[in-house]
């Protein structure tokens, strides 16, 4: 695969600035109205959730108020672009096809659970719903990305459990090779 660029100086500029939120030189996650935003300062901006001090709505706080640097809303701080999920419409922190993080959650669960008809076994479906709805959906993304080259990791066990090679009983699970036991381990 060939570079989108010639030189370093045309990666350096094409792709790092100094952004406005840290002064950090880094990655540009994109440019807001008060200047380029790497992508750290970027996913702590549009986590930023309350009431907006301009229009007073409940919403996500990205911007930032040019006279006292309040968090405010990006209509309020004069964005070009939203940060709404594409498909239920939350306003925050975007994943791949323009989803929040809990609609990715939802869809990587219910692939993972799938019974191979499609869609969440059934009895599986209390499981999804408790994991979906968690606090944090950024959580379980984590959680279903740690230790993927292991055997015996979430996704693996849970897709396990889906297809029902794994029984939904107490002792099925006491079975279960633990990830860190020594049969586990490289030999060096």
């Amino acid at each position: 695969m060939s570079r989108t660029y010639a030189t370093d100086e045309q990666y350096e500029r094409w792709f790092l600035a100094e952004c406005c939120r840290c002064g950090r030189r880094k990655h540009k996650a994109g440019t807001w109205p008060d200047g380029y935003v790497c992508r750290t300062c970027s996913d702590r901006a549009v986590r930023t959730r309350g009431t907006c001090p301009g229009c007073c709505q409940d919403r996500a706080l990205p911007g930032l108020r040019p006279g006292d640097g309040a968090a405010i809303c990006t209509t309020c701080a004069g964005f070009s672009q939203t940060f709404d999920c594409s498909r239920c419409g939350f306003e925050g922190k975007l994943l791949g096809g323009r989803l929040c993080e809990r609609c990715t959650l939802a869809d990587r669960l219910t692939a993972l659970l799938d019974d191979g008809t499609g869609r969440v076994r059934p009895e599986l479906t209390p499981l999804f719903d408790l994991l979906v709805a968690m606090d944090k959906p950024s959580s379980g993304l984590a959680w279903l990305a740690m230790r993927r080259d292991q055997p015996g990791n979430a996704s693996e066990r849970l897709r396990q459990i889906g297809l029902g090679q794994i029984p939904l009983t107490h002792d099925a699970f006491h079975e279960l090779q633990p990830w860190r036991s020594p049969l586990t381990w490289k030999n060096c």
